[in-house]
């Protein structure tokens, strides 16, 4: 009988939980995605809270479910009661760049819209909202919230490289050099900084030092949709065109 009884209150204990530390999720994370993907939906289902339900949405993006990743994400911002609004944005800005990612602008400009709204202070939710606006051909609205990521002198190799862009598209080419240039000191060895250097050196029409640029992003992007996109600006560029 004795036997019998602790058998049934297990049924209603839940499991021994191997992760209930955020740390300790990441650091499992780290080492094994899978269990570790297993350990926080455990962790999350029997009150982990917003730790556990973020370890889980890290899970699943390493994973590959983005979809998931980022409705968890989103259910974060909007379920869990002990959040303050800057996590809560926190946590939409993070979705909207994984949309961002995803080509799913629409529904990423709502997310960013939501993440400024809950927080005027957050600088990723204006550069992610400046992002989308440049893509959808709005380079002066991109600018302004551009600038509010970028205010007091933060350094964002991405955020420069994307105000860079924006300036470009206004003409206020000189500004955008030094943007450019500024974003290749803090990123070399990221392709996509150098990609829009050579773009800003190209309206410039400073041929060799855009192919330099041109050829760096394309070392950089070798096998990525990136490379492709680097080697088409190289040759446009050759054929005197400005983009």
């Amino acid at each position: 009988m004795r036997v019998a009884i602790m058998a049934a209150a297990a049924l209603f204990a839940g499991p021994a939980l191997a992760v209930d530390d955020y740390d300790d999720c990441l650091a499992l994370l780290a080492q094994d995605p899978v269990r570790a993907e297993q350990e926080a939906g455990d962790w999350a289902r029997f009150g982990g809270g917003a730790p556990a339900r973020h370890c889980y949405a890290l899970s699943l993006l390493e994973l590959g479910a983005v979809g998931t990743a980022i409705d968890e994400l989103i259910g974060i911002a909007s379920e869990e009661p002990d959040l303050e609004k800057p996590e809560r944005a926190a946590m939409l800005v993070q979705a909207g760049e994984l949309l961002l990612d995803e080509n799913d602008d629409l529904t990423a400009q709502v997310v960013a819209e939501q993440a400024v709204q809950l927080d005027p202070n957050s600088r990723d939710g204006f550069g992610l909202r400046g992002a989308l606006k440049l893509r959808a051909g709005e380079p002066r609205a991109a600018l302004r919230d551009l600038n509010i990521a970028l205010e007091g002198g933060r350094v964002n190799a991405r955020f420069l490289s994307l105000r860079s862009a924006a300036k470009r598209r206004l003409g206020r080419l000189i500004a955008a050099r030094d943007d450019s240039i500024y974003a290749t000191e803090v990123a070399p060895d990221s392709a996509r900084v150098w990609l829009e250097r050579g773009r800003v050196e190209t309206a410039l029409d400073d041929k060799p030092s855009a192919r330099q640029s041109f050829l760096r992003a394309i070392d950089l992007s070798r096998g990525q949709e990136l490379e492709a996109l680097a080697q088409l600006a190289l040759q446009r560029m050759e054929a005197g065109y400005k983009d």
